[in-house]
Order: C-alpha cells, then structure tokens, then sequence
C-alpha cells in the first residue's frame, strides 16, 4: 500500500503501554513498550531505534522484522523491550506502525467513515506524530478475504484573525464486508513534519458511540 492506504486483512494483535512492569526480575520484570523510529542495518534486522522521547535505543541482538525489507533505513513501529543498560536493551517483540500521511478528500473518489474503537490518540513527545490507537471489529469468514481500508483524510484548512491555521482531518475506514466478530488493536501514526508553524490539528473520527473529534496544538 502507498503512504497514504493501509489495507488490512487481519491487524495487528500487539498492546501498547506506557508503563514498566517493576515487580520481581525476570526477563519480563522491565517489559515496556514504545512506538519508535527504528533503523534497519541490513533488511530484515533492526538494529537501533529512537523512542518518541528522544531515547536511543540500541537492540542487542538485533530485532528481526520481516517487514522492514530496505536496509539502512527507518520504520515506524511497536517495540516490547526488556531492562534498558547503557542505552542496550533486547527487544522481546517488533512490529511495524503503519505511518499515514494525509490526502486531500477531494482526491477520493468514495468517503467511508465506518466506526472504529477509538481508544487513545496522543501527539508523540517530539511533535513529529499524532498517534492513534484503534479497535477494529472483525473476523475471518469462509470464503472472505476481504480488506479493512484505512487512510486520513483532509478536509479544509482554515486560519483564524490570530493566524493560526486548523488542518481539519477526518479518519477514512472502509468495514469493505468483513466480519465484526472481535476487535483487535491498531496503531496508525499520522506525520507532522511537512508542518512548519504553529498549527491546530482537528481530528475527527467515526466511533460505534458517535462522532468524536480531537485537537491538537503544533507549537513550531
């Protein structure tokens, strides 16, 4: 899929918290979990990442990722990691975080806003990201293999007497038929970068309990 679609057959399973397990000293004594910029040395191998805090991390031994297939280069992705020594940790588990830039919803042709879960939404410490974490119902049927479409819409730009400009995004998810026997977790990251002054991000999404919308300020 391009920047901009992410199609889904199944999503990803993996939670994500924010805080450490501090109880006894296991290999999982020090579990925690952070969405990173992770870097491949080679394909299929992460070998360091950056957390949204400003954190480097590097993975000995080196994380495998099927899906990070160019090297020497940076995904977005979940990362489980243990106890944290001198900036070393071994990661426990790895998986890709879809980054979705936003396009222009005249450029769509159809607009689904099927309802999802929303269940955070947090722009990242180092105001590169807005992060959302989504329930998506569904389930396999036999016969089925139908795709969840997500993407991130834009709306209109709008600037107040102050000058501040208010990108208005709307989530883009088409259900396309498959199945809501169950909800899984999925994380998206929406990028900010390409935005160089001050300005307000209003998010809306379509929730089984409404319509929900969310701001965020990018203080440049």
């Amino acid at each position: 899929m391009s920047k901009y679609w992410l199609a889904l057959l199944i999503p990803l399973l993996i939670a994500c918290e924010h805080n450490s397990y501090d109880t006894g000293d296991g290999r999982y004594s020090y579990l925690q979990a952070d969405i990173v910029d992770a870097h491949t040395a080679v394909k299929g191998l992460i070998d360091y990442c950056h957390t949204d805090k400003g954190d480097s991390l590097q993975l000995s031994p080196h994380a495998i990722a099927p899906w990070a297939t160019t090297p020497d280069s940076t995904y977005r992705a979940l990362l489980y990691y243990g106890k944290v020594t001198d900036h070393i940790t071994e990661a426990t588990q790895i998986a890709r975080v879809p980054v979705l830039s936003y396009v222009p919803t005249a450029r769509i042709d159809t607009v689904f806003t099927d309802p999802v879960k929303l269940e955070s939404a947090w722009m990242s410490a180092n105001r590169r990201y807005i992060n959302l974490q989504l329930g998506l119902k569904t389930g396999r049927q036999d016969g089925v293999d139908n795709k969840q479409v997500l993407s991130v819409m834009h709306d209109s730009t709008s600037t107040d007497d102050t000058g501040v400009s208010t990108i208005h995004l709307r989530l883009y998810h088409r259900q396309n038929a498959v199945p809501e026997y169950y909800t899984v977790r999925q994380y998206i990251s929406i990028p900010l970068d390409n935005i160089k002054k001050t300005t307000q991000i209003r998010l809306t999404v379509n929730t089984y309990n409404g319509i929900v919308t969310r701001s965020f300020l990018i203080d440049r």
